[in-house]
């Protein structure tokens, strides 16, 4: 699957747009009838990260308290069973937008999402060595829940 892409070279505040464009796109789904939950993360970091050492790979999202109590409701109803992504770049950092969806209730859950390329390479390079990219979303000190990414290019930086 490819991302729907765009640059965002020329905006100083990139990552408002971002969490704006996620806001528009669960209006989106709102006004379709769906329940959707959008945890603004506190937080982004790649994992690994630069000169540490982590058996994890991929995108450690860190949510307040409430943010997560919602997304573990929405996620007791039913699983995700699709996926979209939405990618945008601007001076080294690759901003994403995830939209994962449970069709059978109607539930959705859209998260923005940044990182910077230079504090990626560790990770970017698992990837490619072909390290599954999963992204952990949790509260702070507590445990994540994972989103395994089987096809990380939508995420990736461009090529």
């Amino acid at each position: 699957m490819d991302a729907d892409e765009r640059s965002l070279a020329d905006d100083e505040d990139a990552w408002e747009r971002v969490i704006e464009e996620c806001q528009d796109i669960a209006d989106e789904h709102r006004e379709k009838g769906w329940s959707v939950v959008v945890p603004v993360p506190d937080d982004v970091r790649p994992v690994p990260g630069p000169e540490t050492a982590d058996d994890r790979v991929g995108l450690d999202a860190v949510v307040s308290q409430e943010a997560f109590d919602s997304l573990t409701d929405l996620l007791a109803d039913a699983p995700l069973d699709e996926f979209e992504s939405y990618r945008a770049t601007a001076d080294g950092v690759v901003y994403l937008t995830l939209v994962f969806r449970a069709t059978e209730t109607g539930s959705a859950l859209c998260l923005p999402l940044s990182y910077s390329v230079i504090d990626a390479e560790q990770m970017l390079d698992r990837v490619r060595d072909g390290d599954v990219m999963t992204t952990y979303c949790h509260p702070p000190g507590g445990d994540a829940i994972e989103f395994r990414h089987e096809d990380p290019t939508p995420l990736l930086p461009p090529q």
